[in-house]
């Protein structure tokens, strides 16, 4: 299960991709978080663990990082499954856009199962828009 938001934006790739790979930038289109920290370099790989309001602190993984082209986590929700978050920037006919993806990885999710995507989901296309304000020439 996956569901996703996608918008132009009106700058170039390195300017969007400091939203993702700058943690100072990242309080400013995630309202929601209290504390982020990387284990090591911005890489493939690499472990780290981010606090958001009202929840407990989470571990993550990266699981494919592009400078200037994919940001990709992977969190272990217990007795969910995986939740894959996905920051993508890429270009279209000339344009660039940017496409925030949250993917459920269980086997037979259910109808609960995408109420909770849903509500993980609920905040992408503010957050987007945030960052489409913040780095638009």
């Amino acid at each position: 299960m996956e569901l996703q938001f996608k918008v132009e934006v009106n700058a170039p790739k390195e300017a969007i991709w400091s939203y993702y790979s700058d943690p100072a930038k990242r309080y400013i289109w995630e309202e929601d978080l209290e504390n982020l920290k990387f284990n090591g370099e911005l890489k493939t790989g690499t472990t780290g663990t981010m606090k958001l309001k009202g929840m407990p602190e989470m571990t993550f993984t990266l699981t494919n990082i592009v400078p200037n082209a994919s940001y990709w986590d992977k969190t272990e929700v217990p007795e969910m499954g995986n939740i894959h978050f996905g920051h993508d920037i890429f270009q279209e006919d000339g344009r660039n856009f940017i496409q925030h993806t949250v993917k459920l990885e269980k086997e037979n999710p259910s109808e609960e199962d995408l109420n909770f995507l849903c509500g993980v989901f609920s905040d992408v296309p503010k957050s987007v828009m945030k960052i489409k304000k913040e780095v638009e020439i």
